[in-house]
């Protein structure tokens, strides 16, 4: 007998069985946008084109920063397949997240890693920024990392050697 996919109760990729299924919700994707446009309109009632600009700047910067934290993260990682990471823009997942399906605990290592690093190195930035620039920085840093954080919770009673595969709309654990 043939079985289609959807009539599958447990999915298997290779050797790897489906665990946990995480579906994201238009409606919970159009609220997080909603909170980036938010920002943007605090940022131009309260600071006007200057607060465009530290808005649009904030997010560039926040992305070199990711982007560093996470090549810097990947140069103890013996795994080369690990390593794989691209830049998307499709929410939920805005911004750096694996190409490949990725090890549970690594996921949970490097963002965790993403993001006390990524509070440190724009409060090191503090001295030097503008106030706009500072707010633009520290929202854009989490914005961006609490769909990812919400996740790694979600997932943290399941066992850390699984394997996480992020889609556009789901996020699914496997393990053997």
């Amino acid at each position: 007998m043939r079985q289609t996919l959807s009539e599958q109760k447990n999915a298997t990729i290779y050797q790897y069985q489906l665990v946990k299924r995480k579906l994201i919700r238009p409606e919970l994707i159009q609220s997080h946008l909603l909170v980036a446009a938010i920002l943007l309109a605090f940022q131009l009632l309260m600071y006007q084109m200057d607060g465009l600009f530290s808005w649009l700047f904030g997010f560039a910067v926040i992305q070199v920063i990711h982007i560093a934290i996470i090549l810097l993260t990947f140069i103890r990682v013996d795994e080369a397949a690990d390593r794989k990471w691209v830049w998307r823009i499709t929410p939920p997942w805005i911004g750096f997240k694996p190409a490949n399906d990725i090890k549970l605990l690594l996921f949970r290592r490097v963002h965790r890693h993403l993001f006390w690093i990524g509070l440190c190195a724009i409060a090191a930035l503090y001295p030097w920024v503008k106030e706009t620039l500072m707010i633009s920085l520290v929202t854009w840093h989490l914005w961006l990392l609490i769909p990812r954080l919400l996740l790694s919770f979600s997932f943290r009673n399941e066992k850390k050697d699984g394997i996480l595969r992020l889609q556009s709309r789901e996020a699914s654990y496997y393990h053997r």
